[in-house]
């Protein structure tokens, strides 16, 4: 409306003096030079105030999650003063923000007024002659006094936009990053889960140190195969691969001799299941974590099922309202050797025939771990199962044990194979139980 306004008032201020008119007009420059160098300011105002309201709240819900570390190590006045530097920091940005915003109108309107002025100056010159008459120049004044008002306005208007864009810049950012890449066309059925690792190499980032090289690695359907090897030396990164959530850096992976660049990442990710030492739970219930993803609607018996298998049924009976209880945000109402079992009950429920173990019980006490592992047992009955452990313990029974050293594989075998080759494995062995024989003597069991 005020953009149809301010044209109608200068076609009449044409029609009047066009003369006059566009030495009016020669002030648009200067007014476009001032606004152009605000709106600057301001967007950057207002993209420094979003940034610093978003390490606010980091700072928050570090201090709230972590409420038992501050308590314990006095960490309170240090926390309290982070906070302030931060608010300290939104104060500043917002008075910047605010400077900005408020001299944007009032330069405008005086770049204006010392225009009129001296129209009205040149005008009052012409009065004299036949070119102006003084009503030609009561209307043209008018005119231009008009004109302010919807200029006011459409100046005043500028701050919000301004806001508004440095507001949407992250979400415009994120909707400009480069999607996943999903160039296979093939639909992968339900497979066998026969897997092969065909001279895989792989970095984080271009110029990074290579993670893995030269990676050759067969497993058979329905085998168990446990990686093992310091940190660092790839097992996460091997496991990780298979599923794409990296891509391969050269070799190639091959599932049932379908190579998984070549199939649609719904159809490969269909196929594989994952627990991981971090368990992911929705604040919702039980029943909704256990048959997350799945696109059917599930009876409650197969829930049921799952979560027996998974031995969690045991500790959910206890609970007042079964699988209908809400189970909090990321979990936080159950213990973590009750959250690692609905994770695997999650992955029961799926039935893939390819499952990751990423660390599953390395967090959990010792009578956590003993119902998280007879879970895991049901669990890798006829899957191919890659282990990731640190805890040799755990994987004795594997079919295969692959022992990493620096992103290549240094060892394979069975346990007992492994131990008698005394090479890197048995090392691992001897300094682990060495380890755990000496925190028994420090921590006795009291009889």
């Amino acid at each position: 409306r005020d953009t149809i306004i301010i044209a109608g008032l200068l076609g009449w201020l044409f029609y009047l003096d066009w003369k006059l008119t566009l030495i009016t007009l020669a002030i648009a420059p200067v007014v476009a030079l001032i606004i152009r160098t605000i709106n600057y300011r301001l967007r950057n105002a207002s993209r420094d105030t979003q940034q610093a309201m978003g390490s606010i709240t980091q700072v928050i819900e570090e201090s709230v999650t972590a409420h038992k570390v501050v308590k314990l190590f006095g960490g309170q006045s240090y926390e309290q003063q982070r906070f302030d530097s931060e608010i300290n920091g939104v104060r500043r940005h917002m008075m910047k923000q605010a400077a900005a915003a408020l001299a944007n109108v009032p330069l405008v309107q005086m770049v204006a007024a010392v225009a009129l002025s001296f129209v009205i100056w040149l005008a009052i010159g012409q009065t004299g002659s036949d070119a102006t008459t003084v009503g030609g120049f009561l209307s043209f004044v008018t005119a231009m006094l008009m004109l302010t008002a919807p200029l006011k306005r459409i100046t005043s208007i500028t701050e919000f936009i301004q806001r508004g864009l440095a507001a949407a810049e992250s979400v415009f950012d994120l909707l400009d990053s480069d999607d996943e890449a999903d160039t296979g066309t093939l639909e992968l059925g339900r497979v066998h889960g026969e897997l092969c690792f065909e001279r895989v190499s792989f970095a984080y980032g271009r110029d990074g140190r290579m993670a893995l090289q030269e990676v050759d690695l067969q497993i058979p359907a329905g085998q168990g195969v446990a990686l093992v090897g310091a940190s660092g030396s790839g097992k996460s990164t091997l496991a990780n691969l298979l599923p794409r959530f990296y891509e391969l850096r050269s070799g190639r992976i091959l599932i049932d001799g379908q190579d998984i660049r070549t199939v649609t990442l719904a159809s490969l990710r269909a196929n594989i299941a994952l627990v991981s030492q971090e368990v992911v739970l929705f604040n919702d219930t039980i029943a909704a974590n256990i048959a997350y993803g799945q696109m059917r609607e599930v009876p409650e018996s197969e829930i049921v099922a799952a979560a027996t298998a998974a031995h969690a049924m045991e500790f959910i009976q206890d609970m007042p309202q079964g699988l209908a209880t809400l189970v909090g945000e990321k979990g936080v109402r159950l213990s973590g050797g009750q959250r690692q079992r609905i994770a695997i009950a999650r992955a029961i429920l799926k039935d893939a025939p390819i499952l990751i173990l990423d660390e599953a019980t390395s967090a959990l006490d010792s009578e956590s771990e003993r119902h998280v592992q007879a879970a895991l047992e049901v669990l890798m009955q006829n899957r191919t199962t890659l282990v990731i452990a640190h805890r040799l313990s755990t994987i004795e029974k594997a079919d295969c044990i692959i022992v990493l050293q620096k992103g290549q594989i240094a060892e394979a075998g069975t346990h007992a194979e492994l131990l008698a080759l005394n090479g890197v494995y048995a090392q691992l062995h001897r300094t682990q139980f060495r380890s755990n024989e000496t925190e028994g003597e420090k921590n006795p069991s009291i009889s």
